[in-house]
């Protein structure tokens, strides 16, 4: 349970000097895993320093943490105290225990994933800032990922508030990136990406305010396919969308590292196949019938093993 202000202790039984002024969150680690969700290829923008805290912009607010086994500090600025910004951005609403058990009973050889990366979790991300985040995916290594996605925030981002002689900053609204320079994001390393990123913008500046949000609402399958008609987002990077900017649980990605997955624990007949745009819905598929609502989320746990270690799933 979340305790605002509660002295939480470390090891040796008191609070840590650089802690004392934060707040204390006793859910533990293996229920919110923050370092392994945080750099789990979700997001882009958080970033750790020598003594084990992190620092994030979430919307309007930055975010600080500073994980321990049994728990969290946390503090945001520049208002504190807003613990209902943390609860959403880490979806503790979901139980993750109780997918476990799901999972656990639909496909016992998850189970190992499960205790590899217990704790991870699906974020729920600014719509805006996941949705141009994940144009930057395509072909692209994370390290570059978040090195574009970073530069754009301080090119063309607002200033949240400066803390330890950093300034932090705003995501930019679609207005100040449909304005944005091509060459000036080449420069930032987005590339051949960089006239998608201001096509989109202009797009989504002219649809009413709060269009891309409103796709939330909507069936997962309706919020893909309104993606897919956006130019240069085919059905991998719609679904990124879908699970890390429209909160649409379902929606599974699938690379070739998944791709490989599904084959060897479903389909070894296609063992050799290239992945076309009808094995790859039959794939996501797959994965939705047999994790269920949540499909989205196992996903990252099979994405991390193949990332990791290759792993080899037998019954």
């Amino acid at each position: 349970m979340h305790r605002a202000g509660a002295p939480g202790l470390s090891r040796s039984g008191k609070p840590p000097e650089s802690v004392i002024s934060l707040n204390w969150s006793d859910i533990p680690q293996n229920r919110l895993n923050i370092p392994l969700t945080l750099t789990s290829g979700q997001c882009f923008r958080w970033e750790q320093t020598p003594e084990g805290e992190w620092y994030g912009a979430v919307g309007n607010s930055l975010v600080r943490l500073k994980p321990e086994e049994a728990g969290f500090w946390w503090e945001t600025y520049p208002e504190p105290g807003r613990w209902d910004l943390i609860h959403r951005y880490f979806a503790l609403d979901v139980d993750l225990e109780g997918l476990y058990a799901q999972w656990r009973r639909r496909e016992p050889r998850i189970a190992p994933s499960l205790r590899r990366w217990a704790g991870l979790r699906i974020l729920r991300q600014e719509a805006q800032e996941a949705f141009f985040a994940f144009h930057c995916a395509t072909c692209n290594t994370v390290v570059k990922i978040t090195r574009s996605v970073r530069a754009l925030a301080q090119r063309y981002g607002e200033p949240i508030c400066d803390l330890n002689g950093k300034t932090f900053y705003r995501f930019p609204d679609v207005k100040r990136l449909s304005d944005a320079s091509e060459r000036a994001l080449r420069e930032d390393l987005w590339g051949f990406r960089a006239p998608r990123v201001i096509a989109s913008a202009r797009h989504l500046r002219m649809q009413e305010p709060g269009w891309l949000e409103s796709l939330r609402e909507r069936p997962y399958r309706e919020a893909h396919a309104e993606l897919m008609r956006l130019e240069g987002i085919g059905a991998k990077v719609a679904d990124c969308i879908c699970l890390f900017a429209l909160w649409h649980d379902e929606a599974t990605p699938i690379d070739t590292h998944l791709w490989k997955i599904a084959v060897e624990l479903y389909r070894p007949d296609l063992r050799g196949r290239s992945l076309t745009p009808a094995l790859y819905q039959s794939a996501a598929d797959l994965f939705r019938d047999r994790f269920g609502a949540y499909a989205g989320w196992a996903q990252q746990y099979l994405f991390l093993d193949a990332l990791n270690a290759g792993r080899t799933y037998t019954t």
